[in-house]
């Protein structure tokens, strides 16, 4: 278990060490700039996301467009335990309208959107639901909310807080947990962590890569919490 853990830092720091190499230099506007880490960031955005428990990861395939006043997102998750074979998890497809707000403040955008999120999960089967997504952000500071409440009982928490600590932007201390509660199975998790992200850009793209070691508090466990995510 550990080795495996072991394994994946590793090539999270061999990551971040290439993609230093390629760091832009540039300082952007607020307006101009594209925040990787902002779930709100206009145009077509991919990640893959892991999640490293003690038995299994936890994997998840996200998929978002969003324009000047839409957020679409479609994710799919599945499970690989160590010593057997990926299994589906769940999928979802979400859509939002977004509202832009503090238009006329030059140091901080402030984004919120409301709208509906339908699922199918293995365990829980069908579902619809309403969804909540906020973004707050000055030159250093972002603030990140994500809310799902489901009719099968399932909710989702993301609440997340970014610190940019370099001239340009690119490399900033992150903590953004995904608390999920289950009132059919009574199975939840609470995790608190905090961890690294680097952004990348390049002409075609603009790229995310972090690692957010967590504790979850409801299950007792460690949680290696990583992904890379692609903005075209």
């Amino acid at each position: 278990m550990y080795k495996r853990i072991l394994f994946t830092l590793v090539l999270s720091v061999i990551s971040y060490s290439f993609s230093l190499g390629q760091d832009s230099t540039a300082v952007l506007p607020l307006e101009e700039e594209v925040d990787a880490s902002n779930p709100l960031s206009k145009g077509l955005n991919a990640y893959q996301i892991g999640r490293f428990k003690p038995n299994k990861v936890e994997l998840q395939n996200i998929v978002n467009y969003t324009t000047s006043k839409w957020f679409i997102r479609a994710a799919v998750d599945y499970t690989k335990p160590y010593d057997g074979q990926v299994y589906y998890g769940s999928s979802s497809f979400m859509v939002s309208r977004v509202f832009d707000f503090a238009k006329n403040n030059e140091n901080w955008k402030v984004q919120t959107g409301f709208g509906v999120v339908v699922s199918n999960s293995r365990v829980n089967g069908n579902a619809i639901g309403v969804n909540f997504v906020g973004v707050q952000m000055n030159q250093k500071w972002k603030f990140v909310e994500l809310f799902t409440y489901q009719s099968n009982g399932t909710i989702e928490a993301q609440y997340g807080a970014y610190y940019k600590f370099t001239p340009n932007g690119n490399w900033e201390i992150r903590t953004h947990p995904r608390m999920l509660f289950n009132t059919q199975t009574g199975v939840h998790e609470i995790p608190v962590g905090i961890g690294l992200g680097h952004t990348v850009r390049s002409k075609a793209f603009t790229s995310y890569i972090y690692c957010e070691p967590e504790y979850d508090l409801y299950n007792n466990e460690y949680i290696i919490y990583s992904g890379i995510k692609f903005i075209f």
